[in-house]
């Protein structure tokens, strides 16, 4: 896909995702420390409601539904963003000629950074509780691979169609909560009726955070391939397809914005 690979195209990527990086926290008091701060105040909202008030009985449920919101959080944030960058980026674009996935890639890293950040924090609590192990971390890095490829993904689907159909905004903010409610983060599948959690195996971000959760509870947790590969051959196709699309259309964004 990339016609710029060279010195040259990883520079201006590193350039941007250290332009995105900072713009983040300017002027921001508690810096990185927010990174962390937002998952864990909704983990103790969300958390809050459901142990308490609908009890949900999953052991370590805050742990549980911490290490489904950070790639949850990631994935989210990251593809909203993404949806209108290239309006929000005109200027640029209109202006000079560069390699224009580095604007999506910029987005991506700069949020894998605070991804990465937030799960240093998660692995050392957890070092402690005993549940991770080499095998768990092979696993974790996988998993992250597989979030960041599909996250990419559809950030430059999403981008490359919101440049000609700018109803693609709002159908993602309709979208997205929706989604948040489809994917396992605040309930297992086993709670749910057998046809309705075989149809979430086809939600990429069911296999994502099934893993992580699998990683980072305890061993009462396990997975199965049955929701992971029907994750990866979507996120496959998704994938290929926005790459195909980007190629395709990006030489036309300076006619279209």
């Amino acid at each position: 896909m990339f016609e710029y690979f060279s010195k040259y195209w990883f520079d201006f990527v590193w350039v941007m995702t250290l332009k995105e990086i900072k713009a983040r926290y300017k002027r921001v008091f508690l810096g990185f420390l927010w990174a962390i701060l937002n998952p864990i105040l909704q983990m103790i909202v969300i958390g809050f409601l459901f142990q308490f008030f609908i009890p949900m009985e999953i052991d370590n449920y805050f742990y549980f539904l911490f290490a489904g919101l950070l790639p949850w959080n990631f994935f989210s944030y990251t593809f909203s963003k993404c949806t209108p960058l290239m309006l929000n980026e005109r200027a640029l674009i209109q202006k000079a000629k560069f390699p224009r996935e580095a604007l999506v890639l910029s987005i991506v890293f700069s949020n894998l950074f605070h991804l990465i950040i937030s799960l240093l924090l998660f692995v050392i609590l957890v070092i402690f509780v005993g549940y991770l192990s080499i095998y768990k971390i092979i696993i974790l890095f996988l998993t992250i691979s597989w979030l960041v490829f599909f996250t990419i993904g559809i950030s430059l689907l999403l981008s490359t169609l919101y440049v000609r159909y700018r109803d693609i905004k709002f159908i993602v903010q309709a979208v997205v909560p929706l989604w948040f409610y489809a994917t396992p983060i605040i309930y297992t599948r086993s709670l749910l009726p057998a046809s309705i959690a075989s149809a979430l195996r086809f939600n990429p971000m069911t296999g994502i955070v099934e893993l992580f959760q699998f990683i980072f509870v305890s061993n009462n947790l396990i997975f199965s391939l049955d929701a992971i590969i029907p994750g990866i051959l979507i996120s496959f196709i998704i994938t290929i397809v926005g790459i195909h699309l980007f190629k395709r259309d990006n030489e036309y964004f300076d006619d279209w914005l």
